[in-house]
């Protein structure tokens, strides 16, 4: 039997968007005053495949769970089982990036709200992956007295120099430097499994992937991309959407550009960046420490010789002891 207990239902957010959220909980119930935790994605992909993927060794919540935590996966507007709006049904050269994250920050709250109470000042805790996390960070600038603690997984700030992955780019505007290409990816695009895989691979540095990351979550992690479309099949090879608004900001983050201060937040926080992490950057992490002045508390999780995908990787590889930190902290 399992350990878990699973609900997916909707919300609907407060400019009426219905957005899609799993809750994920032990079957005995949450232990103590536990918030709950907020869970939000990255730039491409649904929370599912993220956060819980049905093999052993990939659901990141499913193993908080046996640890007495309640965790809500929430799907933001325009991606998996949200509401997804009418022009991505037309050409994405129709529309602008869509999906921004301020507007995804609304999302996160109709989550917050649908969180059970469970603490007795009603505050939950907040996860979000990549650019996800900076949508994390906005909501706790936001919301204070809603929000204990927060965990900023591969994040971007801000912090000083240009991203070396942004350097001629084609996300940049070739016709106006410094600018996203909006002409060029429109309100969303189109992505093919293999992309994330091939990045995934890039970053473990052994010729053996396998020895790494086990083969049955790399392939429920590819099935979860597919099956957060509903139209993925009719395209062949069979590719999902994902709007471009978190992908727009992610470029004037990657230049330099803070879409928030840190100074803001007051609650308890945590910073993850793997040792191989391709994304989130050492001078973003010490732009965010030099900022989080307001914080309860700051804590930093370095984990050395792991990837950007750690909570996905083998539990020997950094994954055991991530979620470990994890768990601790939120315990904290």
């Amino acid at each position: 039997m399992s350990e878990v207990i699973r609900r997916d239902f909707k919300v609907r957010t407060a400019d009426g968007v219905n957005v899609a959220i799993r809750e994920v909980k032990p079957v005995s119930g949450s232990r103590g005053n536990l918030a709950p935790l907020v869970l939000l994605h990255g730039t491409r992909i649904p929370g599912l495949s993220e956060y819980d993927l049905p093999v052993r060794g990939g659901s990141f919540v499913e193993d908080l769970g046996r640890t007495g935590h309640v965790s809500l996966i929430l799907d933001a507007r325009g991606f998996g089982r949200s509401d997804r709006p009418a022009s991505m049904e037309a050409s994405p050269q129709k529309s602008k990036p869509y999906a921004r994250c301020m507007e995804i920050v609304r999302d996160v709250d109709a989550a917050v709200e649908a969180a059970p109470k469970t603490t007795p000042d009603n505050k939950v805790a907040l996860m979000g992956w990549g650019i996800g996390a900076t949508v994390m960070l906005m909501y706790a600038a936001m919301w204070p007295e809603k929000v204990s603690h927060v965990i900023l997984y591969n994040v971007l700030y801000g912090g000083g120099t240009a991203h070396e992955r942004y350097k001629g780019h084609p996300l940049e505007d070739p016709e106006r430097p410094g600018r996203f290409n909006s002409a060029h990816y429109g309100g969303y695009s189109y992505n093919c499994p293999d992309m994330l895989l091939k990045k995934w691979d890039e970053t473990i540095p052994i010729v053996d992937k396998d020895q790494w990351r086990d083969p049955d979550v790399a392939k429920a992690f590819a099935q979860a991309l597919i099956d957060g479309d509903p139209t993925a099949l009719e395209r062949n090879p069979p590719t999902y959407r994902s709007p471009n608004g978190m992908l727009e900001d992610s470029y004037y983050i990657g230049k330099g550009k803070k879409l928030v201060d840190a100074c803001l937040v007051q609650a308890k926080v945590l910073i993850i960046r793997p040792g191989l992490d391709y994304f989130s950057r050492v001078e973003d992490v010490k732009a965010l420490q030099e900022d989080l002045v307001n914080a309860e508390r700051v804590d930093l999780w370095e984990p050395p010789n792991s990837t950007h995908f750690v909570i996905l990787d083998r539990p020997e590889r950094g994954r055991a002891e991530t979620i470990a930190t994890i768990a601790r902290f939120l315990e904290s």
